[in-house]
């Protein structure tokens, strides 16, 4: 369980540090990077509305990419040890986006953005899970735990 979490929390780590892109500045036409990546962080910032509908359509498609290898590699593992399989955020990602093209999951995040500019301090996985995959899935988080 240790090595899953481990592998998950670097996988997360990796992919939100790598697809944090670049956006520009309203004042000036050069591009800058959002944040300092050699900074130490005390938690991995949130990529929230701001900063999506900033980024470009390649740099949102490789957030959702490496979504997908996230939820593929904590499958893997559990395929091979299936102590580890439960009804938990990956298996009801991986329910969710199922059959669904990159750039119709990123549409769909833009959109929810533009029809609601007052909620770009919403985090995207958020509007991922609420808009996107809980709407998809059979059963809920954990079999149904209520908000």
């Amino acid at each position: 369980m240790k090595l899953l979490k481990l592998i998950c929390l670097c996988c997360a780590l990796a992919l939100v540090g790598a697809t944090v892109g670049t956006y520009l500045d309203a004042s000036a036409t050069e591009e800058k990077p959002l944040s300092d990546a050699s900074v130490n962080l005390k938690e991995m910032p949130l990529l929230k509305g701001e900063t999506w509908q900033a980024m470009t359509s390649g740099e949102k498609i490789a957030f959702i990419w490496g979504i997908g290898h996230v939820v593929t590699m904590e499958r893997e593992v559990e395929g091979k040890r299936p102590e580890l399989k439960k009804a938990g955020l990956a298996s009801k990602m991986a329910e969710g986006l199922a059959g669904m093209p990159m750039t119709e999951i990123v549409s769909m995040i833009d959109k929810y953005y533009t029809d609601n500019p007052g909620s770009l301090s919403d985090p995207v996985m958020k509007v991922l899970w609420d808009k996107i995959v809980k709407p998809r899935i059979k059963a809920g988080f954990y079999d149904e735990i209520k908000e």
